[in-house]
């Protein structure tokens, strides 16, 4: 009876590690996976702060390059113009 309950604890001791090693490598992916998606979402966001700082400036000064092509004069309230000014034009047709 003694040598069963030994073999036993000593089987259970073996599986325990191996339970623990499995148990190390998955907080380690866990981990890492946590990384990659703080990652990915950081590629995503990024562009878009930085459109919204930096392209209303670029897109005003293309505007101004193109208005006599587009024939417009530089008092004109046109819709576009409205989109640039924060949203705020006259949107009427």
């Amino acid at each position: 009876m003694d040598e069963e309950i030994k073999r036993i604890l000593e089987q259970n001791l073996k599986l325990t590690e191996e339970i623990y090693a499995m148990t190390k490598k998955i907080k380690k992916y866990l981990a890492f996976q946590r990384l990659v998606s703080l990652f990915y979402l950081f590629l995503i966001i990024a562009p878009i702060i930085l459109s919204i700082i930096y392209l209303p400036p670029l897109l005003n000064s293309l505007f101004d390059q193109y208005k006599d092509v587009l024939g417009l004069q530089a008092g004109s309230s046109s819709a576009i113009q409205g989109l640039f000014n924060g949203g705020v034009g006259n949107f009427d047709k």
